[in-house]
């Protein structure tokens, strides 16, 4: 009876033949949402990739408004990227540049510069610039500039910008109405864009400069109306000059954009496989243990006289139906977040109209097919498991559906080993390959052996999945009691599904961990290399400067410590003079990025760094005989010192050396997130260093903040990185622990009757879910501790392979994010069990004893 009861409901097919469903709906509950969740995340990747390419066609075709004809230098030619002179085209009737000019702008509802770019737009006989409100302009002050700038600037029309006096050709401050407002595009609204200002005929030569634009990259060419655009860029085509129609420049230009992207399509394309593989590893589990609850069920069916290929193709059936269900929400859900996104980036002002989700055939049939492949092959093997179930299978007792691994190692764990220990020994070699200079080779060779490596631990992780829960299970045993010790013991009974709901999660956790080292140590390799070649972020020399220069430096927002110092220029028998910095030890160690820089400093040496060194034919430990400012000749030791591209001396060896030293200022970065420098960055610190030496008392002053603004850049990128990252592996993440609960509801399933013994022993509802919430606690904490230990692995010697042969690579480990992602963890695990556990607490004794399905 209960074989029978196990395979309704049966229906009959219009054909009159009898359709068995082997699993009820409700247990393949989890695959759904396991494949809905996958194929979400293929259908943002696909519409991402929509997005952009939009967003860049848009792009360029709001710098091709207006023209017919696009002219440039011949593909391949170096002298294109530095700019070609305005083409000479027979019936032209406007020809203007192609390129932009970049600056930083001011308002006064602002204290902070913001990045802006100026471009000319077509001249009126092609079209002009498109207003939406105020007018064109009409005289050198006057501009017209996007919504974009008017949001980022907060000005309107008739509102004043300012321009710097470094961006301005006469080298004073510019002061610019604004008269108009140009029409909104959705040219960068994906990809980014800096806020813009439309240069024309009455202002580009006061604004940008005479001859600013005299050569440019490409130019624009408007024709006489009726006028044939191919025959004319035929004909004008040269060998100094390449000219097409408009229509043939878009393609090439969004195809070499596109290509651009590629990598990051690739990136995000590894990220998806992810997804797709850890859906498949829960969705196998999913099936494998639904089916083995009906190992009796099957060989009923088999005694009734049904044949392999139709047990088969009921088992086929069901996978089908679950991939087509879970791919057809997930198509819904992909695309309905995508417009939940756009739609907030209205509401937020990143966009200037509606952009609706571009519905496509691959944004559809795509994740579709996906999620079937995934589904239809995770469920192969269960597939292949119910053909070989033999009639004599009804008559013994119900098997444990989890299925015990043995103790020996057998063939599966040497194969893992194998893998493993070759995988290994090839991540090891790409190290060494990296360090030996060979970093595409060392890289290359670095995936192959981490990707074998892992593959070799997922097939052997059934055999050491009982010894790691007994382990576990003994600490938490101690923590939680009864119910954690039946937990554990619930956990080893069955290696192999916990191993499949383990593996999902460590898949997640170790590409988490790795990507966190990898960041992380990234950031400090790539900071303290810079912070070796340009220690000081600021520096600042003149002629003369104020008494109180250094007072008026330090009150600039965002800037930290200030150090006056001096230098001068010394002969060392090279074709030029070498700058010298005199400082003090002191004085380096307040202002420096690096902080054994004041304790390398001697009198009578020369500190700096191996390419300088180079660059002036001297070596480490030479001595040199410099005719100082008595005219006595001093001797002088030079000390290299990694690629220190500064020459520091002492005060006292600056003093024999130069005659007239002028006044420097060293100054740092303040700490973000400190006082003094509230919310500036790095690019608004340099602009008011450098409106602070255009004023009054500095004489021939010039700032550069760059050492500054480039270490910044570097931990900013690095850091938006790894944020992107680990949002896009946190969906395999979510994938792994709706695996988790799905096992957890598997075991409620199957463990009724012991359930409702406990339950009868007097084991109460708390008990119980206690129960259910430590066996989920057990999964996650194997799962994040595997994946935290080989992920920080992968992290490390994954670093050693990209940067090994350029720089000395500094391990740093993100201890806090580690230990975020366990407590995570083990909190998601906890989650987990509560539906699981509100089942297995709220059945009854004398129900649960006569569930038998």
């Amino acid at each position: 009876m209960s074989a029978i009861a196990a395979s309704r409901p049966a229906e009959h097919s219009r054909r009159g033949g009898l359709r068995i469903r082997l699993t009820p709906r409700r247990r393949h509950l989890a695959a759904i949402i396991t494949i809905a969740l996958s194929t979400a995340f293929v259908v943002v990747m696909v519409l991402a990739g929509g997005l952009l390419r939009s967003s860049m066609s848009a792009d360029i075709d709001d710098r091709m408004r207006g023209a017919d004809l696009v002219a440039a230098a011949p593909a391949g030619d170096e002298s294109g990227p530095a700019g070609t002179l305005a083409p000479q085209i027979p019936g032209a009737v406007a020809v203007w540049p192609q390129g932009d000019l970049y600056a930083t702008a001011r308002s006064a509802a602002l204290d902070a510069p913001v990045f802006i770019t100026l471009s000319v737009d077509p001249p009126a006989a092609a079209g002009g610039t498109p207003i939406a409100e105020g007018r064109d302009a009409r005289a050198g002050n006057e501009i017209v500039i996007d919504p974009t700038a008017a949001d980022r600037l907060r000005v309107g029309v008739g509102d004043e910008i300012t321009l710097p006096a470094e961006y301005s050709p006469t080298g004073a401050e510019q002061r610019l109405t604004v008269v108009g407002i140009s029409r909104g595009t959705q040219a960068g609204a994906i990809g980014g864009g800096y806020p813009r200002i439309h240069l024309n005929q009455a202002n580009t030569d006061a604004i940008a400069g005479p001859g600013a634009f005299d050569t440019a990259a490409g130019w624009s060419v408007a024709l006489e109306d009726g006028a044939d655009a191919q025959a004319v860029a035929a004909a004008s085509t040269t060998d100094g000059m390449d000219v097409m129609t408009v229509e043939e420049a878009r393609e090439s230009q969004l195809d070499t954009m596109m290509r651009g992207a590629a990598a990051l399509g690739l990136i995000l394309g590894v990220f998806v496989l992810i997804a797709l593989i850890t859906a498949a590893v829960v969705i196998a589990n999913t099936f494998a243990v639904t089916l083995a609850q009906r190992v009796r069920s099957l060989a009923l069916l088999r005694t009734l006289g049904a044949q392999r290929r139709q047990v088969a193709r009921v088992v086929l059936r069901e996978s089908l139906a679950v991939g087509l269900i879970g791919s057809a929400l997930g198509v819904v859900i992909g695309h309905a977040l995508v417009q939940a996104l756009l739609a907030g980036a209205l509401a937020v002002g990143w966009l200037h109209g509606l952009l609706w989700v571009p519905v496509s055939a691959a944004s559809v049939l795509l994740p579709v097919a996906a999620g079937l492949v995934v589904t239809l092959g995770a469920g192969m093997g269960p597939v292949r498991a119910a053909t070989r179930v033999a009639p004599l299978e009804a008559l013994r007792p119900a098997p444990d559906s989890g299925g015990h691994a043995e103790g020996r190692l057998g063939l599966r764990g040497i194969l893992g080993l194998a893998a493993l220990v070759v995988g290994l020994a090839l991540l090891g070699g790409g190290v060494a390959l990296s360090h030996a200079g060979s970093t595409g080779g060392g890289t290359l060779l670095g995936v192959v052996g981490g990707a074998l490596s892992f593959f070799g631990i997922l097939v052997a992780l059934v055999r050491v999945t009982a010894p790691l829960a007994r382990l576990s299970g003994a600490v938490i045993g101690r923590l939680g009691g009864l119910p954690a010790r039946i937990a554990a013991a619930n956990t080893t009974r069955s290696p192999r599904r916990s191993a499949a709901t383990i593996a999902a999660l460590l898949i997640g956790t170790t590409l988490m961990t790795m990507m966190a080292v990898g960041s992380q140590s990234a950031s400090h390799t790539l900071t303290t290399e810079l912070a070796s070649r340009k220690p000081v972020d600021i520096v600042v020399t003149a002629e003369s400067m104020p008494a109180d220069a250094a007072e008026e430096l330090a009150g600039v927002r965002g800037v930290g410590d200030v150090a006056a110092v001096r230098r001068g220029d010394v002969q060392v028998g090279a074709d030029e003079p070498m700058t010298v910095y005199g400082a003090t030890g002191a004085q380096l160690d307040a202002v420096a990025n690096r902080d054994d820089l004041g304790s390398l400093l001697r009198d009578d040496e020369l500190l700096l760094g191996a390419e300088r060194a180079d660059r002036f034919g001297v070596h480490d430990g030479q001595e040199l005989r410099i005719t100082g400012a008595d005219g006595a000749e001093h001797t002088v030791r030079v000390r290299v010192d990694g690629n220190l591209q500064m020459t520091l001396v002492t005060p006292a060896t600056l003093e024999h050396l130069v005659a007239a030293p002028t006044p420097v200022l060293l100054a740092r970065f303040a700490e973000p997130g400190s006082a003094d420098r509230g919310d500036a960055d790095g690019i608004s610190i340099s602009t008011g260093v450098q409106d602070l030496v255009a004023g009054e008392g500095w004489q021939g002053a010039d700032a550069n903040g760059g050492a500054g603004i480039e270490r910044e850049m570097y931990g900013k990128t690095l850091g938006t990185l790894l944020g992107i990252t680990i949002g896009l592996l946190a969906v395999a993440v979510i994938v792994a622990l709706v695996g988790v609960a799905n096992t957890l509801s598997l075991g409620v399933i199957e463990r009724t009757g012991e359930n409702a013994l406990l339950r009868a022993l007097g084991t109460t509802r708390r008990q119980m879910r206690a129960m259910l919430g430590w066996e989920g606690v057990l999964l996650a904490l194997v799962g994040a501790v595997l994946g935290i230990g080989l992920g920080t692995v992968y992290g490390i010697l994954g670093i050693h392979a990209l940067l090994g042969s350029a720089f000395p690579v500094i391990i740093a480990i993100p201890w806090a994010q580690i230990g975020a992602v366990l407590v995570l963890a083990v909190l998601a695990g906890w989650a987990a069990s509560v539906l699981p556990a509100r089942r297995a607490a709220r059945t009854a004794p004398a129900q649960a004893l006569a569930a038998r399905d």
